[in-house]
């Protein structure tokens, strides 16, 4: 593992269960033997907009879209880095309620995943030209 960044804290502002995940893999690429010592806000916001309906005007498909906007904060100059990040899936509603809720529980581990990667990605990326 690269010693590209040590987090120092991170910081969540929104929905504390999806920043949670957020946080857990990005804190993968934290190491505290890295001369580049940052802090972070990670800003998470949720919105769920009908997509399709059915002919007699019931939603049968929603779109989730997720956004996530993180600062890092260099501790040594408070030089700042500022990235959003926004990532949607589709998922469909089921005849069962509980159904329609795991739909929606995949679609958001799926969007994290992503997000979770690209805000790694940027780190990396971010890091390794300063």
């Amino acid at each position: 593992l690269m010693k590209i960044i040590f987090l120092q804290n991170i910081n969540i502002v929104g929905e504390k269960r999806l920043a949670y995940f957020l946080k857990n893999n990005i804190l993968l690429v934290s190491n505290k033997d890295s001369k580049n010592k940052y802090n972070a806000e990670i800003k998470i916001d949720r919105q769920k907009n009908p997509k399709n309906k059915d002919i007699t005007g019931k939603v049968i498909r929603y779109n989730l879209v997720l956004s996530a906007n993180i600062e890092l904060i260099n501790i040594d100059n408070g030089e700042k880095l500022n990235k959003t990040f926004v990532r949607s899936f589709d998922y469909d509603i089921a005849k069962i309620h509980s159904d329609t809720i795991n739909n929606e529980n995949a679609a958001i581990k799926n969007i994290i995943q992503i997000l979770s990667d690209d805000m790694v990605s940027y780190i990396n990326f971010s890091m390794r030209y300063k």
